[in-house]
């Protein structure tokens, strides 16, 4: 059977339903039960995608077909009992009874088409991932995807059914009939309900892509999310603005969808941080970043495109169908003319693009990584040669953020003395976690590149992050085994030619953003005309001026 004709036989048998569904709607006088479908029939389509393959292509269950199947029935039926509850007590919706009233007792049949098949079609876009695991369940043992789109379900399923739970316990006090829910889970974002719904349908995307050919199918979580965002949230709370007085300054201070973090509550989100599979995630991340499948790169380009708005104008490829993956993007060079680079002998320029987000003296062995929060110099470079050279030293800590430019490159002239890899941890390093987690970067994953320059060595560091995971030195074509403690390649260096680099020289890149760190020593003064806490800086852009 073909994919089409299994989408055929499935929309007959859901639209042969809603049909059924209407009429007794109809006969009791309230259309919008159609909503205690929307779960349940999403159920009978995910089993008899199941069975209609196996009556036409013969039997053969795979354990991945029915773990998702039997996950839909989680989400669907307890879905279409919470819903059937909740609105068997109350009124009927508003919007059916003013729609009832314009178009009289004649206009049912524009009701069945306009709501009932309509809504019959939507559940046929959500379900591609389940009729993609129906009909290419792929092989029968379980992988990484299966496993990861197993937890983010059941992590929707738990916020989807705690948040309704706090509903429901919250209306059911008449001292709440004019209030807002501001507690739980609804702290966070406005709709946690819609937003555990959503993970769950990403979740069984995931599944779907470990499958063969799954990827395909990603339009249907994305199209679910897309209807709560500009529909049904926008619906719920037009209502709730006249219903609720204080709902106006709830919307102004919290998300729609995604949750958010007050200061009080970061602090405890990064704490958590410790408790993510980090590796597993940026392995996850590598596998689709590197994915050469047209539709799959374009879509992840594009989207990042969206979100990041990078500057493309400076890149050599400014077509983003000619990159063979979203890494070849990510990691896309510049023009030559794109970064001016100072020539000069006593200047020394910014490696990266990024923000200077400390700097400093090292005082007693110790830099700072947030505000009073330090790290040892000897945790950091783990070598006692560099610990003395710069124990009375001074430091730059630049971050890149996921639209700057990601190569890095030498701020001097010199020659490469040393090169070594620490494997370790790949948290992340934004904000949060530099003010919570303890010795971030010495924890980290990171690399070092130690060069003498005719007036002084210094040493570049570049340090790994969640969904990083890939550092790549130019001499070098793959990336750095994090599980070795120091690679034999990287322990080598570049071949003897090649130790000789040029200021503005490319060292490498990461394959998704992250930190650089750099060393200097006690002769090296800083200047605060080109440093600032904060202040964003180009490749080439002088940081340090020797003659001042």
């Amino acid at each position: 059977m073909t994919l089409f004709g299994l989408a055929f036989y499935l929309t007959l048998i859901n639209w042969s339903i809603v049909s059924l569904v209407f009429l007794s709607c109809k006969k009791k006088g309230r259309f919008d039960f159609i909503f205690t479908y929307w779960g349940l029939g999403i159920v009978i389509m995910a089993w008899s995608a199941m069975l209609i393959e196996a009556l036409v292509d013969g039997p053969s269950l795979n354990k991945r077909q029915l773990i998702s199947n039997i996950l839909v029935s989680l989400w669907g039926i307890r879905l279409s009992i919470y819903l059937f509850y909740r609105n068997f007590w109350v009124k009927e919706d508003p919007r059916y009874i003013n729609l009832q009233k314009e178009i009289g007792n004649e206009g049912g049949f524009m009701i069945y088409r306009s709501i009932f098949l309509y809504r019959g079609l939507l559940q046929l876009i959500v379900i591609a991932p389940i009729i993609s695991l129906n009909f290419l369940p792929g092989p029968n043992s379980l992988n990484i995807f299966d496993y990861l789109g197993f937890i983010i379900f059941i992590c929707g399923y738990l916020i989807e059914t705690r948040s309704d739970r706090e509903l429901r316990e919250f209306k059911k006090q008449l001292k709440n009939k004019s209030k807002v829910l501001k507690s739980g889970l609804w702290q966070y974002c406005r709709h946690p309900n819609y937003f555990g719904d959503t993970l769950q349908w990403w979740g069984l995307y995931i599944i779907a892509c470990s499958a063969v050919g799954g990827a395909w199918s990603f339009y249907g979580p994305l199209f679910l999310t897309w209807i709560f965002l500009k529909k049904s949230i926008n619906t719920v709370e037009e209502r709730l603005v006249i219903q609720r007085p204080g709902y106006s300054e709830y919307i102004k201070s919290t998300n729609k969808l995604l949750p958010s973090f007050r200061k009080d509550q970061i602090k405890i989100f990064a704490r958590l941080h410790y408790l993510f599979p980090h590796k597993l995630l940026t392995f996850i991340a590598g596998y689709f970043s590197r994915s050469k499948i047209p539709f799959l790169k374009n879509f992840l380009i594009n989207i990042f495109c969206f979100l990041y708005k990078p500057n493309l104008s400076e890149a050599k490829r400014v077509n983003l169908k000619e990159y063979n993956s979203f890494n070849d993007f990510f990691t896309r060079s510049l023009k030559p003319e794109a970064r001016i680079i100072d020539s000069s002998e006593t200047k020394v320029i910014s490696p990266v693009d990024g923000t200077i987000t400390s700097f400093g003296k090292i005082e007693l062995g110790e830099l700072i990584q947030a505000k009073k929060i330090k790290y040892r110099l000897e945790d950091l470079v783990e070598d006692k040669g560099l610990e003395k050279l710069f124990k009375e030293g001074s430091y730059i800590t630049i971050y890149l953020a996921p639209f700057d430019y990601h190569r890095i490159h030498f701020p001097m002239d010199g020659t490469i003395k040393g090169t070594k890899h620490f494997p370790g941890s790949l948290y992340s390093v934004n904000k949060s976690s530099l003010k919570t987690i303890t010795s971030l970067y010495t924890k980290n994953e990171r690399t070092l590149v130690h060069v003498q320059s005719n007036k002084f060595s210094y040493s570049l560091i570049s340090v790994g992050a969640s969904m990083v995971g890939s550092i790549i030195p130019f001499w070098k074509k793959d990336k750095i085994d994090n599980k070795e403690k120091i690679s034999s390649i990287w322990n080598e260096g570049p071949p003897s030619d090649q130790i000789r680099v040029k200021k503005g020289q490319e060292l490498g890149y990461f394959q998704m953003g992250s930190t650089v760190i750099l060393l200097f020593p006690s002769s090296i003064k800083l200047n605060n005309n080109f440093l600032s806490e904060f202040k964003a800086v180009k490749l080439g852009e002088v940081l340090i001026d020797l003659l001042h």
